[in-house]
């Protein structure tokens, strides 16, 4: 097996441990979310276990924040300010 492969697959059953290990963790709060969505704004990285506790949540449609996760695993936040999204 070709290691890019080999790579690809230790990825996707870190990610799947990391949300198992996860799973006792109740969601996070509105304030929590906006907290980790300001410090990626401001340019700061989130840790595994922050990324997999808001893709336990995904879809997240809350106010002015919608939040998925996409195919790789990572978590896409989008902000509509001045628009309320859970309206829609």
């Amino acid at each position: 097996m070709a290691l890019p492969a080999i790579r690809q697959r230790v990825k996707r059953l870190e990610a799947v441990f990391v949300v198992d290990w996860l799973a006792s963790f109740p969601p996070l709060s509105r304030d929590e979310i906006e907290a980790l969505v300001e410090r990626m704004a401001g340019g700061q990285e989130w840790t595994r276990e922050e990324t997999a506790r808001v893709a336990r949540q995904c879809p997240y449609i809350e106010g002015e924040l919608i939040i998925t996760k996409g195919l790789q695993g990572e978590v896409i936040v989008k902000r509509y300010p001045g628009l309320d999204v859970a309206e829609i």
